[in-house]
């Protein structure tokens, strides 16, 4: 229970950022060198994120990867 509520609270931060970023699911995806509908189905909770994604998402947005790792 606990990971199912860290990782909901993550995957909003992914998709806030994403949207913050006026980047489309599409574009995202080009970024991440995935699917659009990977993005769509991680934003949805139907899919995780690896570390190796984490860090590139991070990257992405220039944050510090920690801000996925810390509790609310």
């Amino acid at each position: 229970k606990i990971w199912k509520n860290s990782n909901q609270l993550l995957l909003r931060l992914f998709k806030k950022l994403r949207v913050s970023s006026k980047l489309s699911q599409e574009k995202f995806a080009e970024k991440l060198n995935c699917s659009r509908e990977f993005i769509s189905r991680v934003e949805n909770f139907h899919e995780r994120l690896s570390l190796n994604m984490l860090l590139q998402i991070a990257e992405i947005f220039k944050v510090n990867p920690s801000i996925f790792f810390k509790q609310p």
